[in-house]
């Protein structure tokens, strides 16, 4: 049985984020952090993603962006949670 002690760091852990697929190998890409697990965005402004494995350079409007909740190690990982933009 989880303890709340250990609920509550790993929940704190996971930090909400935009993401979206690349469209031409599928993989996640992370795009910005958010400042709440919100459901999604009105804005129908584009942005411009260069896939992290693929490198393949696409625009989407922010209204398709989802949002996810990710382990803060993970994002540290592969993007350096401290240098993703924020979305507010």
């Amino acid at each position: 049985m989880i303890q709340t002690t250990d609920w509550k760091r790993t929940r704190n852990d996971n930090i909400p984020v935009a993401c979206v697929d690349c469209p031409k190998c599928g993989k996640e890409n992370v795009v910005a952090r958010v400042a709440s697990a919100r459901s999604g965005f009105n804005s129908s402004s584009e942005r411009g993603i260069t896939c992290k494995r693929c490198d393949y350079i696409f625009a989407v409007p922010e209204s398709k962006l989802t949002i996810r909740r990710q382990p803060r190690e993970q994002l540290d990982e592969e993007y350096g949670v401290d240098a993703l933009t924020w979305i507010a």
